[in-house]
C-alpha cells in the first residue's frame, strides 16, 4: 500500500493509526495521543537530482534534523546507489537545507562528513542534539565493524560523536568510539529529560539472543555514558542486524513518551514503524503498542507546538519526504 500511495502521491489521504491492538496498559492521568499522517508527501530531496551524471540510482536512508545558527533548516544522513550494499556504499553524509521546513526543494551540499580509512567502515544513521543555550551542535553516527567478517555474524557497531558550531565543518570527538554493543549497534537518537541525557540506540539483546532490541544509555553531561540497558524488545523478530528495532526516535508528550521503531525486518515489513508509549523514558513494554506507521526510517519533527512533521526514506525511494503531522 505504502508504495502505492509513495509513487502516486495523487490524493490527500490520512495516515491514522489503527484501533486493534494498541493502548495496552491505560495511561493513567495523562491523555494518551496518537501520531497521525496527514496530507500528501513532499519530496524534499532526489539526490538523483544533483547525481545523475554519476549514476540514477541514488537513494537515501537513516537521517536526522536540526535548525542552525544561520537560521535554516538542515538535514544530514545515509546516501549510496544500487547496487544496494550498505558495508561498502554507504560512507559519507549527505547534507541539505532549507530556509523554511515545509519548502518543496532543499538545497544540496557537499557531504558533511566521509570515513577515514582504515578507522571507519562505514557512516550510518546520524542524529543530532542540541543544547538550547550552546553554541555546538552534537552529531552521534554509526562507524560499523572493521573485522573482516564483521557483516556476517551479531557484531559490535561502534558509535561515535562529531561537534560543529556552524552545521558544515564537524570535528570528530578525541574520544571516539563512545561505545559499542552487539547487534551492529546503531541509529542513535539523543534526548534530555530532567537533567539527564538519554541515548537510545538499535542493538541485538546479546550477542547470542539476537532479538531485535533497543538499548539505551544515560550519562549526567554527554561525556561519560552509563551502561547499557535494553528499554524494547521485538521477541518474535530475530536477526543478526536486529532489524525489527531499527531508528528508534522518542517524543516526549504530557508526561508520556512515545517510542518510534522502524521494523524493517524479513518477517515485518520495511515500511513500518510501530510507536510504542510509556511514562518511563527507559522501559517501553511491547503490549504499550499505540499504531502502525507505513513508513521508514522516520525522523519526528516538532517546528512549533502546532506545526509537527515526519520524514520517510529507505532503499526504495529516490530521497526524502516529508509530510505534516498531528497528534490526536
Amino acid at each position: 500500500m505504502l508504495r502505492f500511495f509513495f509513487y502516486s502521491l495523487i490524493a490527500t489521504v490520512v495516515w491514522s493509526c489503527s484501533s486493534g491492538a494498541h493502548e495496552g496498559k491505560k495511561a493513567t492521568s495523562d491523555k494518551l495521543e496518537k501520531p497521525v499522517i496527514v496530507g500528501e508527501w513532499k519530496h524534499i530531496f532526489n539526490p538523483n537530482d544533483t547525481r545523475s551524471d554519476i549514476d540514477t540510482t541514488w537513494y537515501t536512508n537513516d537521517h536526522c534534523f536540526a535548525k542552525g545558527p544561520d537560521g535554516k533548516w538542515h538535514a544530514y544522513g545515509i546516501i549510496g546507489h544500487k547496487p544496494i550494499d550498505p558495508w561498502k556504499g554507504e560512507t559519507k553524509f549527505f547534507h541539505i537545507s532549507a530556509d523554511k521546513f515545509n519548502q518543496d526543494k532543499w538545497e544540496d551540499h557537499d557531504y558533511a562528513l566521509r570515513t577515514k580509512p582504515g578507522v571507519e567502515k562505514v557512516l550510518w544513521a546520524p542524529t543530532i542534539f542540541q543544547e538550547p543555550a550552546s553554541d555546538v551542535s552534537h552529531m552521534f553516527y554509526n562507524i560499523g565493524n572493521m573485522q573482516e567478517h564483521a557483516r556476517k555474524y551479531t557484531s559490535w557497531g561502534f558509535l561515535c560523536r562529531a561537534d560543529s558550531k556552524d552545521m558544515f565543518e564537524w570535528k570528530r570527538h578525541p574520544l571516539n568510539p563512545q561505545f559499542s554493543d552487539p547487534g551492529h549497534a546503531r541509529d542513535a537518537f539523543v534526548m534530555k529529560d530532567g537533567g539527564k541525557y538519554y541515548f537510545y540506540y538499535t542493538r541485538a539483546y546479546t550477542e547470542v539472543d539476537r532479538r531485535s532490541s533497543v538499548g539505551l544509555r544515560t550519562s549526567p553531561d554527554l561525556e561519560h555514558w552509563s551502561g547499557p540497558r535494553i528499554v524494547h524488545s521485538q521477541d518474535s523478530l530475530v536477526s543478526t542486524w536486529a532489524g525489527g528495532s531499527e531508528s528508534p526516535f522518542v517524543v516526549k508528550r504530557r508526561n508520556i513518551f512515545y517510542l518510534f521503531v522502524c521494523r524493517a525486518h524479513p518477517k515485518g515489513d520495511y515500511n513500518q514503524t510501530h510507536v510504542y508509549w510509556s511514562k518511563d523514558p527507559e522501559d517501553f513494554p511491547l503490549e504499550n503498542l499505540v499504531c502502525e506507521l507505513p513508513t521508514h526510517a522516520s525522523e519526528i519533527i516538532k517546528v512549533s507546538d502546532n506545526e509537527w512533521y515526519i520524514s520517510n526514506t529507505g532503499w526504495d525511494k529516490k530521497g526524502l519526504f516529508i509530510a505534516r503531522l498531528e497528534w490526536q
